[in-house]
């Protein structure tokens, strides 16, 4: 996922020109782009959003640890690619995620599934098309739950903290055994008394900063400015639960 934007062009060009035909899926029909603004930003099932990963303007997504959508597919448009095959391109890479850096992570399996594949890649593939056009989100279905570990003993409060850990993506990029979580984007969560630790913070403190402040302590092996910085903007209510979930869990 840490491609730059030619490579995103590149794939563009192929997609134009015809390479690849017969790998992707065709899109068709006018897909609701307002579903897929809203899939965008607040993924789909508690799975991370694109916006984690991606930035993209209308969707006020400032992700770093995928490519610049509008830095990649903008120009596209001005050269002459339509909307169609810029549209063709985002399903494609939505369905059939690959490694688009020589390091880091891979764009994750079934992000989005079904209509909504379609629904992104309209949304997307409209937004860079036509610049300053804006889109209205649809509202989000209630939250699925999904198979995990169980929670640390601890009351309502810790649920609630879980329920943030997957309402909020987080799942897509740690691993964190109370939350059936396994992603490898950033550090183990398993481990957070370890890295409290080597940070000299006591472990609630560490968390409630890495959260807000994502930048303030960078573990070893990780790289600044991958995490969002737009946590921070929780409610309490829903921080102080987060902070209280991953405190229990790594006390075990």
């Amino acid at each position: 996922m840490r491609a730059s934007a030619a490579a995103a062009l590149a794939v563009v060009s192929l997609a134009a020109s015809g390479c690849g035909s017969g790998v992707g899926v065709a899109v068709s029909g006018n897909p609701d782009k307002s579903r897929g603004k809203e899939l965008f930003i607040n993924g789909e099932n508690g799975k991370a959003a694109c916006a984690v990963c991606h930035t993209l303007a209308e969707a006020n997504a400032g992700g770093k640890i995928g490519p610049n959508l509008d830095a990649a597919f903008g120009p596209s448009h001005k050269q002459g690619f339509n909307e169609s095959t810029i549209r063709q391109v985002v399903a494609d890479q939505i369905r059939f995620p690959g490694n688009y850096g020589q390091t880091g992570p891979t764009m994750p399996k079934n992000l989005v599934t079904g209509s909504g594949v379609d629904e992104v890649a309209a949304y997307v593939a409209y937004v860079v098309s036509h610049p300053g056009a804006s889109v209205t989100a649809a509202a989000a279905p209630p939250p699925t739950t999904t198979q995990a570990g169980p929670p640390p003993a601890g009351g309502g409060n810790l649920a609630a903290g879980k329920a943030a850990f997957s309402a909020n993506g987080c799942a897509a990029c740690h691993t964190l055994a109370a939350a059936g979580a396994t992603g490898k984007i950033g550090p183990d969560l398993d481990k957070l008394k370890t890295y409290a630790a080597d940070a000299h913070m006591p472990l609630d403190a560490f968390i409630r900063e890495s959260i807000v402040k994502p930048n303030a302590y960078i573990e070893k092996g990780y790289t600044k400015g991958v995490m969002p910085e737009n946590f921070g903007s929780l409610p309490k209510s829903t921080l102080d639960a987060l902070v209280a979930f991953l405190a229990a869990s790594a006390k075990g």
